[in-house]
């Protein structure tokens, strides 16, 4: 059994359903939890980074670590997926801004749209259905491929050599969206164009879209890597 390495950067900001296809695949998750425990030093096929409510631009040692961790990799030609915070690091290790987007994405969008062909999203229709929680963006690292961005971000996933960063989430399930919802409800209140209550209600009709996107990318994502 092959293990992948996940660094996870918030308890409550977990694989989903990334995780039950890696699984089903034969892999098992090597999962660390950042905050708290040391990076192992093993060979790993595979490197996923998942996302917090903590910026890049945090100078916290565990996400220098994680930067550092991605360089490694990416200079190794082995694969690095990105999620969300994971995505805006992978930018900043290779000297691209992370910086404050002008409004907050939070919810289900059915705006992405998907560029330069890339075989990633191959059979996904464009414009994508995504989950966003996310108010910090990224510019491009140079030598990379902006491969989707939306009407409110230039730039929504890029790829660079063995790395795929992207600022949405493919992973959730419903019990993640509702768990997200539920530990947000005091900022949730403070922002004036999000409904939280018309994300619940969207629930049980786009999560599974989101999931077919997600298993569909996962496809993709192995056949490009040759996992």
């Amino acid at each position: 059994m092959t293990d992948i390495l996940v660094i996870q950067n918030s308890k409550t900001e977990g694989i989903g359903t990334l995780g039950n296809l890696l699984e089903s695949d034969g892999f098992r998750l090597r999962t660390v939890y950042a905050k708290q425990e040391k990076i192992p030093t093993d060979d790993f096929p595979l490197l996923i980074v998942l996302g917090a409510p903590e910026s890049a631009n945090d100078n916290a040692s565990y996400l220098l670590n994680e930067q550092k961790l991605i360089r490694n990799f990416v200079q190794n030609k082995i694969p690095v997926l990105g999620i969300c915070l994971g995505s805006q690091l992978i930018a900043k290790a290779f000297g691209a801004k992370v910086f404050t987007g002008h409004k907050k994405e939070i919810g289900f969008y059915n705006d992405l749209i998907l560029d330069n062909k890339s075989s990633l999203f191959s059979g996904i229709k464009s414009p994508m259905t995504v989950f966003h929680w996310h108010g910090d963006t990224f510019s491009l690292p140079d030598n990379s491929i902006r491969i989707a961005h939306s009407q409110n971000y230039e730039n929504q996933a890029f790829q660079l050599e063995s790395a795929v960063g992207v600022q949405f989430h493919l992973e959730v399930d419903k019990t993640i969206v509702k768990l997200w919802l539920d530990k947000a409800q005091k900022e949730l209140k403070e922002i004036s164009y999000i409904n939280p209550n018309n994300i619940r209600h969207e629930i049980d009709e786009k999560i599974p879209i989101v999931q077919n996107n997600m298993k569909i990318f996962y496809k993709n994502f192995k056949s490009t890597f040759h996992l």
